[in-house]
């Protein structure tokens, strides 16, 4: 399909920026007014006018329909959402077998393409390089990516340095964090070297191969998931989410080493060289480098500084995670911004919970770690109804995936004895109504232990 140019239409559906511009179907299906069936299961009126938008070329054509709340019109407030039939899409990849041609990449500062080897640094003193692929990808919902790495050349301090990371950024394409023990995506070390900036709204997966006591690296063998969120407000070292102390294989034996890195929301897994067994895995937030459609740009950066080695990426694949329904609603309701999160947390958590009115009552941002710490005023105690429910919170970091997250239907099991209530299914959105108010919370475990919970649930409540 070729793409048309045009103008947006902006009153119907603001096409996101890496979206080519929506042309209408051949045959258009006319603005009806039409019944269907809501997410909540009720009818109502509703203006559908069927699209086809041209996807750039790591997509397929899919069909959108764009809806328009009648409800909302007719309060004078306008609400659209964005139906997108999953079927349709293929998996958002990336595939190079070798880096004999680059294209759909972007080589940034000291990277450089070695016969068929893409080479982040060369294995000179202070140099740093970035290579991302130029369209965004969406990680929001679960990715995996594999690729073959080899570290050679090493000399200087430490027998080589400094190491290379796979980054999800939001950025831009020509981003370039500092050389050194920087890595290419965080701030360098201002000790040492002019300071260049770190890579903002931005999470690393860090192959460190150079130990600075400074920093307090726990080796120089080891992975670590490194973040940064805004301009200004980076800080030397990068913040560590997690990291491994030492590997069972050796980074810079000159050897090849293939490398997968899975994100199954909330976790983020690293395995080595086909090991079944997860070299690193944490919970990991990545509200921080999405944009509004849960993409991102991804690539690769490396550094070098006293200490210095070949950093070549051999190959790489990238594909999104399967959508197991048949549709993906992505709703203008969605206004929490990460820069209220708690510091040092994996998971991002409010600061404090935040309720405000809106047309179906109230809309609620729940932090996990608050027992009962949203509350709505309910003086006739009338039934609450819970809709467009949806966030990540975890109680057990040790035991990942659902034993210890969930989303707000819980993870199936009840939480027993201990838990804020013992029949409903851990990590639950559970309410209570007395006195005049209804009061929300995740079913976690009573006491202090709450408090070290992670993440939010957002959510409308309506009184019936």
């Amino acid at each position: 399909m070729t793409c048309a140019a045009g103008n947006r239409r902006r009153d119907v559906l603001p096409v996101p920026d890496h979206v080519s511009p929506a042309r209408r179907h051949p045959s258009p299906v006319p603005y009806n007014q039409t019944r269907i069936t809501g997410l909540d299961g009720a009818n109502f009126e509703r203006k559908v006018q069927l699209f086809e938008i041209c996807i750039k070329p790591a997509y397929r054509t899919t069909r959108a329909y764009v809806i328009w709340d009648m409800r909302a019109e007719r309060r004078g407030v306008g609400c659209v959402s964005l139906l997108l039939g999953a079927a349709g899409w293929a998996s958002a990849a990336i595939h190079f077998e070798d880096f004999a041609s680059t294209q759909g990449l972007s080589l940034v500062g000291d990277a450089r393409v070695s016969g068929k080897v893409l080479r982040l640094t060369p294995a000179e003193r202070d140099r740093s390089g970035a290579v991302w692929f130029r369209e965004k990808q969406p990680v929001g919902s679960g990715f995996d990516t594999t690729f073959q790495f080899q570290l050679t050349r090493q000399g200087g301090l430490g027998h080589g340095a400094d190491g290379f990371a796979f980054v999800m950024q939001n950025a831009g394409p020509e981003a370039l964090g500092g050389r050194g023990s920087a890595g290419g995506f965080a701030v360098t070390d201002g000790n040492y070297r002019k300071r260049e900036d770190a890579i903002p709204w931005s999470i690393a997966v860090f192959f460190d191969t150079f130990r600075n006591g400074e920093e307090e690296d726990p080796s120089a063998n080891y992975v670590a998931f490194c973040t940064y969120g805004r301009p200004g407000e980076a800080r030397w070292p990068a913040p560590r989410l997690a990291f491994t102390p030492r590997l069972s294989i050796r980074l810079k034996d000159r050897k090849a080493h293939t490398a997968r890195i899975r994100f199954q929301p909330p976790v983020l897994s690293v395995f080595l060289d086909g090991s079944a067994a997860p070299a690193l895995q944490s919970v990991a937030d990545l509200s921080v480098v999405l944009d509004s459609e849960g993409e991102a740009w991804v690539g690769f950066t490396a550094s070098t500084g006293g200490g210095y080695e070949n950093h070549d990426i051999l190959n790489w694949s990238f594909v999104r995670a399967d959508v197991s329904s048949s549709m993906t609603v992505v709703s203008s309701h969605l206004t929490f911004l990460p820069s209220a999160c708690l510091p040092d947390r994996n998971l991002c958590t409010p600061e404090s919970a935040m309720i405000e009115p809106n047309e179906a009552g109230y809309h609620v941002i729940l932090p996990g770690n608050a027992e009962w710490g949203a509350n709505i005023p309910n003086p006739a105690g009338r039934a609450v109804l819970i809709t467009n429910a949806h966030g990540i919170v975890c109680w057990d970091f040790k035991a990942r995936g659902s034993n210890g997250c969930s989303g707000p239907p819980g993870n199936g099991a009840a939480g027993g004895a201990g838990w804020i209530q013992a029949d409903a299914p851990a990590g639950a959105l559970i309410m209570k109504t007395g006195q005049g108010r209804t009061w929300f919370s995740v079913n976690g475990r009573a006491g202090n232990a709450f408090q070290a919970d992670e993440g939010y649930y957002e959510f409308d409540a309506e009184i019936k």
